[in-house]
C-alpha cells in the first residue's frame, strides 16, 4: 500500500511538473514582456537637444560672419484689433532696438546700448529699465542669444516628452543661479526649439509667459522662426517676420535716443 501510494504520488508529481513547467515559462514570458514594456528609452540630454537645435539653425559659425542684422515684419494684437509694422535691430555684440508703430497712438520702443536698457511707450515717455526688466532686454540684445548658453544656468535636465502647442516635444527644465526657472520645448520630429515658458517681470508685475516658435525659414544660411507667439494671461501678441537683412546697419541705428540720454545721471 505504501508502495502504491508512493508510486501514485510520484506519477502525480510528474504530471504536476509537466503542467507546471510550461505554466512557469508562460508566466515568465509574460513577466518579461511586462518588464520590457516598463523600460522606457532614455531621454536625450538637455545639452544634446540644445546642440542639435543650434546646429540646425546654422550655429555660431553663421552669425560670426555678420556684424548686424535687421528683422522686419508685423506685430498683431488681436484682442485690440491692432496690426502694426515691426522692426528689430541687433549690432554685435549686444546692442539692440525694438520698434513698432501704433499709428496715431505713437511708437513703442525698447533698446539696449550695451550698458543701459530703456523703453518708450505712448503716453509714458522714456524710462530707464532696471532689475529683471533690464536683464530681459539685455538678453534680447545678445547677438548670439538665439543659441543656447549653458553658462547662464546652474542646472538643466530633460523631464519628459509631452504635448506642447499640438506638437510632441522634449521638455527641459533650466534653473538659473537666482532661482528663476525656464522650461524649454524641443520638437521631437524636427529637433528645433518649439518654445519656452517662464515667469516674466512686466510693468503689471510678474506674469507667466509662454513663447511659441514656428515657421522656421532660411535667410542666408540662418534658420529663423518667422512666427513667434507671446502669450500671457491678459493677451496674446503675434510677431511675424517677413525679412532678415545682414550687415546693413550703422551702429548709430541702435544708439540711445536723446530723450533717454537725458535721464542718465552723470
Amino acid at each position: 500500500m505504501i508502495t502504491d501510494v508512493s508510486r501514485s504520488g510520484a506519477r502525480a508529481f510528474r504530471r504536476l511538473r509537466t503542467v507546471a513547467l510550461p505554466l512557469a515559462l508562460c508566466v515568465g514570458a509574460v513577466g518579461a514582456r511586462e518588464a520590457g514594456a516598463q523600460v522606457r528609452p532614455a531621454l536625450p540630454s538637455p545639452q544634446s537637444l540644445m546642440a542639435r537645435h543650434d546646429s540646425l539653425i546654422g550655429g555660431r559659425a553663421i552669425l560670426e560672419q555678420h556684424q548686424s542684422l535687421r528683422m522686419v515684419g508685423t506685430l498683431t494684437l488681436s484682442a485690440a484689433g491692432i496690426t502694426a509694422p515691426l522692426e528689430i535691430l541687433k549690432v554685435r555684440p549686444n546692442k539692440y532696438l525694438f520698434r513698432t508703430s501704433l499709428g496715431p497712438m505713437g511708437e513703442i520702443l525698447s533698446g539696449f546700448d550695451g550698458a543701459t536698457a530703456w523703453a518708450i511707450q505712448p503716453g509714458q515717455g522714456p524710462i530707464i529699465l532696471e532689475g529683471a526688466q533690464a536683464e530681459q532686454v539685455a538678453l534680447q540684445a545678445d547677438f548670439f542669444g538665439d543659441l543656447h548658453d549653458l553658462s547662464k544656468f546652474s542646472h538643466v535636465e530633460t523631464l519628459e516628452i509631452a504635448e506642447f502647442e499640438g506638437r510632441r516635444a522634449y521638455t527641459i527644465r533650466m534653473s538659473r543661479a537666482d532661482g528663476a526657472v525656464v522650461h524649454g520645448y524641443f520638437d521631437v520630429e524636427t529637433g528645433l526649439s518649439a518654445g519656452v515658458s517662464h515667469s516674466l517681470e512686466t510693468p503689471m508685475g510678474k506674469q507667466e509667459m509662454v513663447t511659441i516658435y514656428s515657421d522656421y525659414t532660411n535667410f542666408d544660411g540662418l534658420l529663423v522662426a518667422t512666427r513667434v507667439v507671446q502669450r500671457n494671461p491678459q493677451f496674446e501678441v503675434v510677431l511675424t517676420i517677413s525679412a532678415v537683412e545682414f550687415d546693413v546697419l550703422d551702429p548709430a541705428a541702435v544708439a540711445l535716443p536723446e530723450s533717454v540720454k537725458a535721464l542718465i545721471k552723470p
